[in-house]
């Protein structure tokens, strides 16, 4: 599992591109199968997953019994706007 250090304001461009902090970008894995991009369902902020972690988690996410209400409600909440993502060289 990545730990990442510190809180960031990634600025958009003017194509409505994320900008990675550099500081940000240095703690980040290489990207080698890409990154998932969701809002997160706690705070009002994105999240930024290594794909390989992303994974992961569908795996424990894929065991909750979906016709139970509030763990359907939870997998809604949680892949509500969920995009793959790459980052290249620009940090973009």
């Amino acid at each position: 599992m990545t730990n990442i250090i510190g809180t960031y304001e990634c600025k958009i461009d003017s194509k409505g591109r994320l900008m990675v902090p550099a500081p940000l970008k240095k703690q980040l894995p290489a990207p080698t199968d890409g990154f998932v991009l969701k809002r997160s369902i706690f705070d009002q902020c994105v999240e930024l997953w290594p794909k390989a972690e992303w994974d992961i988690m569908m795996l424990k996410i894929n065991k909750l019994n979906r016709f139970v209400k509030k763990n359907n409600d939870f997998i809604r909440k949680f892949m509500a706007g969920v995009k793959m993502v790459e980052i290249d060289d620009a940090g973009r």
